[in-house]
């Protein structure tokens, strides 16, 4: 959903978070209560120009992974169709970015091009329920 090597978004990425975030944003909001965090994680190819060690496309690949998680919350927070919920959104949703470490892998090959992406994780506070329905008992 990237460019190689850009955090912006492509105009076909903006059509589909127009429609996917404020129904996902909507699910989400029914589990609040079950919600500790949802990261916007971003991802990157193992791809970076030829003179770079493997270190140094490990971080710049960072850096870039981390962009296109700002970029992809800055855009779904600006949406004026989830406006009421922004501040859900500021307290629960979080860009982490994770380079180069969780490539796509197709036939024994990294996929490049799909490697570019965000993933939407939702992570849940099932540990805290646990613990609050064994003090109950």
């Amino acid at each position: 959903m990237f460019a190689r090597g850009d955090i912006a978004i492509r105009p076909k990425f903006k059509a589909i978070l127009n429609e996917f975030f404020p129904r996902y944003l909507e699910v989400l909001l029914r589990f609040q209560d079950s919600i500790d965090e949802v990261r916007i994680e971003g991802h990157t190819s193992s791809v970076w120009n030829h003179k770079a060690t493997e270190d140094e496309a490990y971080f710049k690949n960072m850096w870039l992974s981390q962009g296109r998680t700002r970029s992809v919350l800055k855009y779904v927070y600006s949406l004026e169709s989830i406006k009421r919920h922004r501040p859900w959104v500021k307290k629960h949703i979080a860009a982490v970015g994770f380079s180069s470490s969780r490539p796509i892998i197709e036939n024994g090959e990294e996929n490049h091009e799909r490697s570019r992406r965000v993933t939407f994780r939702v992570i849940t506070n099932s540990e805290t329920k646990i613990r609050q329905i064994i003090e109950s008992v």
